[in-house]
């Protein structure tokens, strides 16, 4: 059952009267989302940097960051995307509005994002149903034994608004996805795991609506 938060104490109220001999009924509630962000007030978002705590060695976590979320800041926001560098020394830069303003030359509608990233990557030893008689690695042989890479996502993200300095947004996502193949590359790593933060990003940003379940008691 799909209904609108709008409606729901009179829709409750109608099912808790005609329940019959059940004890609960379990609905399905589409709850609005409150936007921080207003993105009419902008018309350029800049990624200026993020504080990269751990990468795999080869990967550009800064690089993989502006190619993924920049195009979509472009095509859902319809922002003018770009790349300001600058030279961020510690977090607590993040949340000083006189930095920000200083990076601003006028009254643009400038929009900055920025904040900590750290991809880290661990290999770990996986208990096969079954051993496996051509593996290389003696051990896997005998016990069924493989190899498994981890990959963990962490970002905190900062929105800030150009022209006063204040953070407009601030969310902290972690993201951990396992992979079979022990010599995954982080780049594709990075791709599995950056898809799961656009959707918890964008939505608040968007006001999209979410589904969740809920149970009624009817007695």
């Amino acid at each position: 059952m799909k209904i609108n938060s709008p409606i729901l104490l009179c829709l409750l109220a109608f099912l808790a009267a005609c329940g019959g001999g059940d004890t609960y009924r379990k609905i399905r509630v589409e709850l609005p989302a409150y936007s921080p962000l207003h993105p009419e007030q902008f018309e350029q978002l800049v990624f200026s940097g993020f504080l990269v705590a751990k990468e795999p060695d080869g990967l550009d976590l800064n690089k993989e960051i502006v190619e993924y979320f920049g195009p979509e800041f472009e095509r859902r926001l319809h922002f003018r995307v770009t790349v300001q560098r600058v030279a961020l020394e510690s977090e607590e830069l993040f949340r000083k509005p006189d930095f920000w303003r200083s990076l601003t030359p006028g009254p643009g509608r400038v929009l900055y994002i920025t904040g900590k990233a750290e991809l880290s990557r661990e290999t770990r030893k996986a208990i096969l149903g079954k051993a496996k008689a051509d593996a290389e690695d003696p051990l896997a042989r005998q016990r069924g034994i493989a190899e498994r890479s981890l990959f963990s996502l962490s970002l905190h993200l900062y929105l800030i608004r150009g022209d006063s300095g204040e953070v407009v947004l601030d969310r902290d996502f972690k993201e951990t996805k396992a992979y079979s193949n022990p010599k995954q590359r982080a780049d594709f790593a990075f791709y599995d795991l950056a898809q799961r933060v656009k959707t918890k990003l964008f939505r608040p940003i968007l006001s999209e609506e979410r589904m969740q379940e809920r149970y009624l008691l009817l007695k």
